[in-house]
């Protein structure tokens, strides 16, 4: 009853070896990869290489399976939105435009931008960043292969390349986060989406979640992937209906399953989840990257000073947070330095500065609790609009592993108790569970959580 798991993160790659039976990880790897490709467009291109992508992967799993025995299935997941173009016989024709490319915030004329116009024709929000938005501004432009006969988010380009198939499906999950995606169709709105220009057979076939995809020359089934906020959902909380999820690594997010139905909950998304019900989904687009964004800045002062190239300084801001008050004395920061999905125009700020308040330590502790507040008016709103009484607070992602005094922040904000899941890389493990229900070991998704270890509520 062992599953592999494979993240396909945005700045490194995750592969592990679970086991059901244990509730635990029984070999992981991380690689880190320069997957970057640099564009024309450095202000608002995000671009990597699948090929580099599919190279690390095909690294990791002969390490995982040379490991580990007697493993029954491959799932995956990796960062959503994104899509890459592919042609007839399966390969890839263009870069992986990423959840962070910006070229559909561009304006298009008339004083909106394109992904605002592509609301006006289909009627659906689909964000700068989801794969229909690009893909429109890619059309516009006449940017698109000329040999592309689809595309799909990169996760399900690797298992279309590990099983030698031809034509990529997508499950509902990554589905909507693509964009023009109907829950009562429980498919893409291809009507709405040709208002557009945008040819439906360009799109991606969406299957159940869990779809076999294929094989491995080597015969180990490959099962369609899994958005990674519902795979961090899925590979980190035990009780569904009683758990908010908080993720902060490279973006943040807050997320909560709700039963289906329709939800307005102001900043948040719903999402399909597998097995049924939507993920109310709150997601900060800066997040941790808020604190390598001050990290950075440290660093160029002293750079600038002393003519060197310093080291990291995170060990530098750690110093300084535990040798100052637990608050940031009234400085008040903005975390919104890339915008939000809603509104990518608006950017963070520092503010209510005055002759003491302004130090390092504190600019520090206003960077962490920035981040801890847009989570929290996501919550707030869940849970005014809901009603809903949740028991716990489960946590996930590594900048809030590695952050006593971000953990501290959180904890205090709201006031739930929280607990890590046994496993770091919840996403990954996310995927060997919906391999295993996939496969019909597990019975369905919603009882994969009794496979979560967790450690002791603080």
């Amino acid at each position: 009853m062992k599953f592999i798991g494979l993240d396909i993160g945005t700045t490194s790659i995750t592969g592990l070896v679970y086991s059901l039976e244990h509730k635990m990880v029984l070999c992981s790897i991380t690689e880190e990869c320069d997957t970057a490709v640099p564009g024309d467009h450095q202000e608002w291109e995000r671009l990597q290489d699948p090929e580099v992508i599919c190279e690390s992967i095909g690294r990791m799993l002969e390490e995982l399976l040379q490991t580990e025995e007697d493993v029954m299935g491959i799932g995956l997941t990796g960062q959503m939105h994104g899509i890459v173009y592919t042609d007839g016989n399966g390969q890839h024709v263009s870069p992986l435009y990423t959840w962070q490319d910006g070229r559909a915030a561009l304006p298009c004329g008339d004083g909106i931008t394109y992904a605002e116009k592509l609301r006006m024709l289909t009627g659906y929000s689909v964000p700068p960043g989801y794969g229909l938005a690009t893909h429109y501004y890619n059309l516009q432009q006449d940017l698109v292969p000329a040999v592309a006969v689809s595309f799909c988010t990169i996760a399900d380009y690797v298992a279309l390349r590990l099983t030698g198939g031809i034509m990529p499906v997508v499950d509902a999950t990554q589905a909507a986060a693509i964009g023009g995606y109907s829950f009562t169709l429980e498919d893409f709105d291809y009507p709405a989406i040709e208002r557009a220009g945008i040819m439906a057979e360009m799109l991606p076939k969406v299957v159940p979640s869990g779809t076999l995809v294929g094989h491995t020359p080597g015969g180990l089934p490959v099962y369609c992937s899994l958005g990674d906020n519902q795979a961090s959902f899925l590979g980190s909380v035990p009780s569904p209906e009683q758990s908010v999820l908080i993720n902060i690594g490279t973006g943040s997010q807050l997320s909560a399953l709700l039963p289906d139905g329709e939800y307005n909950i102001e900043g948040m998304e719903t999402r399909p989840f597998p097995g049924g019900g939507r993920l109310a989904v709150g997601a900060a687009l800066s997040g941790g990257k808020s604190y390598a964004l001050l990290e950075q800045f440290y660093r160029e002062v002293i750079r600038n000073y002393t003519g060197e190239e310093p080291g990291e300084m995170y060990s530098f801001m750690e110093r300084l947070l535990a040798n100052s008050l637990p608050s940031a004395q009234g400085l008040k920061v903005t975390t919104r330095f890339l915008g939000t999905r809603a509104h990518p125009e608006l950017r963070g700020s520092i503010g209510q500065i005055s002759l003491d308040n302004f130090t390092p330590a504190n600019l520090a502790h206003g960077f962490l609790q920035g981040i801890v507040d847009e989570l929290y008016a996501f919550y707030e709103a869940l849970t005014r609009v809901t009603g809903n009484v949740y028991t716990i607070l489960i946590g996930s992602g590594n900048a809030l592993r590695l952050n006593n005094v971000l953990r501290e922040k959180v904890r205090t904000d709201f006031g739930l108790p929280f607990a890590f899941s046994l496993s770091i890389e919840e996403a990954a493990v996310g995927a060997a569970l919906c391999a295993a229900a996939g496969g019909g070991f597990i019975t369905g998704f919603r009882e994969a959580g009794q496979y979560i270890g967790l450690d002791q509520p603080e």
